[in-house]
């Protein structure tokens, strides 16, 4: 007749907890003049303002660089 295996011992403890792994900051790809990236302007409601800052702070979605803000930056006027 087969026997019933024993118990197993308990394994011991950590001795220091385990760390979640670090995960680094998402890059934004061509980001507004706020900052924030080209999703955070497009929302269920109507308006292009951005949905993190507000409209008061940030109207509309422009592209940080632009053509019109690379002519400036040339001629020094930004």
């Amino acid at each position: 007749m087969p026997t019933v295996p024993g118990q197993r011992e308990a394994a011991a403890a950590p001795v220091t907890p385990p760390v979640a792994p670090v995960t680094p900051p998402r890059t934004v790809i061509e980001p507004c003049v706020c900052g924030h990236a080209r999703e955070a302007h497009e929302h269920y409601r109507t308006g292009r303002d951005c949905g993190s800052c507000g409209a008061r702070h940030c109207a509309e979605y422009r592209r940080e660089g632009g053509a019109v803000r690379r002519t400036l930056r040339r001629l020094f006027l930004d």
